[in-house]
């Protein structure tokens, strides 16, 4: 029954670490096309990037940038590994949630294991996530993030249902919703979904 469930954490963490190696050996060395360099530049220096802004992003760009250069890494190097870092979290996530889904139509807790793996990583390989996951091109990947998040926690809020921990979670939901349009509108696609939920 869903009381006994036991979200797989250690297989979703073995699988972040080889989904991020994977974005750590096809990571872009510099710079690339589009809009990669003015988020790389915007977010180095806490700068403005076209509208509608992006403030959040250039925010965790910055203090990332900051953590991360201690270790000498040229500054698109370090930012396209932020990229790297929020896909390889959003993978995560997905993972989670692809077990409990299948959790709920398959028995064998292995089986459901090796589905959510595969899908996992058919998303985070995918073209379009793989290109924005490996060279910080734009502000989607951090939006991809508070996706898998918010969904996440929306069935984490259906599992605590009727324990007297879901107003929290709801809040806690409203407010990463809320924080996420500082980053990108692409996030807030999410709210109408989590409204039906």
């Amino acid at each position: 029954g869903m009381t006994e469930y036991r979200p797989p954490y250690r297989p979703g963490l073995w699988l972040g670490l080889f989904v991020f190696g994977l974005y750590v050996l096809t990571l872009a060395p510099t710079t690339a096309w589009w809009d990669a360099s003015e988020y790389i530049a915007t977010g180095h220096i806490l700068g403005i990037p076209h509208p509608p802004g992006n403030p959040l992003f250039v925010a965790l760009a910055r203090t990332w940038s900051l953590l991360l250069a201690p270790l000498g890494l040229p500054v698109a190097v370090r930012i396209n590994l932020l990229a790297a870092a929020t896909s390889t979290i959003a993978t995560y996530f997905f993972f989670l949630i692809g077990h409990r889904v299948l959790s709920a139509v398959v028995e064998e807790r292995w089986m459901a294991t090796v589905g959510s793996v595969c899908g996992a990583i058919m998303g985070a390989t995918a073209y379009t996530v793989w290109s924005q996951s490996t060279v910080n091109e734009k502000v989607y990947t951090v939006s991809l993030m508070t996706v898998a998040l918010l969904t996440w926690l929306a069935f984490h809020w259906r599992e605590n249902l009727g324990k007297g921990r879901d107003d929290n979670l709801l809040v806690l939901i409203a407010f990463i919703l809320a924080l996420s349009v500082g980053n990108h509108l692409m996030a807030f696609l999410a709210a109408p979904a989590l409204v039906l939920f």
